[in-house]
């Protein structure tokens, strides 16, 4: 009974000392300028809130997730709605899940917003209930633009969409998401090509990159680079 108590008690250490030892673990993989985090479906981020530092919930549109490591493991949200998810809200306590989109994240002159508050949550997105719109006048309030953001010192940050002519025969144009543009004419561009989703800023100015997974073709040639599950980028320093 000793040497089983010893072997238990042996185990316990170590898987205490495997879970302390990924707590400490950086996200991968990790680049100069960004943290890359890994979404635990195969689709594209579509939009992210909260801190790398503490929680963060990310929806891969019908799915919401949530981490508090980095994004090494991710707990699945009890949302399990039709609707898809396009944004949250933040207000005060409460963190409402946006389900419908307005206007188109592809132009570099208007704004797309996430709107439609359906459902809220008061654990940081793990567990979400049904929402009842009475503060707002319309449904579509509070919004949250998707492919502009603002960091506290003025500087605005935007999804630079690029317009692709289409391979003979066709007379078409493709639309690409090529990196981000600055109200400070900067130009950021991501470790890899991606669709980019959506941009948010935290409280310390750090800017997230919602994104699909690495591509190796667009347009006629869209090809992902291996799986498809999506990325998001932290930028590692406060963007001014």
């Amino acid at each position: 009974m000793k040497i089983k108590s010893l072997l238990v008690s042996a185990t316990l250490l170590l898987t205490l000392g495997a879970c302390q030892k990924d707590a400490k673990e950086e996200a991968q993989p990790e680049y100069a300028d960004w943290y890359a985090l890994r979404a635990p479906d195969a689709r594209a981020i579509e939009a992210v809130t909260g801190d790398i530092d503490g929680t963060l919930v990310i929806t891969t549109r019908y799915k919401v997730y949530q981490t508090t490591d980095r994004g090494r493991t991710w707990r699945t949200c009890n949302y399990q709605e039709i609707h898809g998810v396009f944004g949250f809200s933040q207000q005060q306590d409460t963190l409402l899940l946006l389900t419908s989109g307005l206007g188109s994240a592809f132009s570099n002159s208007a704004t797309a917003y996430a709107a439609s508050p359906s459902h809220f949550s008061l654990d940081k997105g793990l567990t979400w209930k049904p929402y009842r719109n009475w503060r707002w006048r319309a449904d579509f309030e509070p919004r949250v633009a998707l492919n502009r953001v603002t960091t506290a010192s003025g500087t605005e940050y935007s999804i630079n969409v690029q317009e692709v002519p289409a391979s003979p025969p066709s007379n078409g144009i493709y639309l690409e998401t090529v990196g981000i543009n600055t109200s400070t004419g900067q130009k950021l561009t991501l470790p890899n090509e991606h669709q980019i989703n959506s941009l948010y800023v935290d409280a310390k100015s750090r800017l997230y990159v919602a994104a699909s997974a690495p591509l190796c073709g667009n347009g006629q040639n869209f090809a992902f680079c291996g799986e498809q599950n999506g990325v998001l980028y932290v930028s590692k320093k406060p963007q001014l």
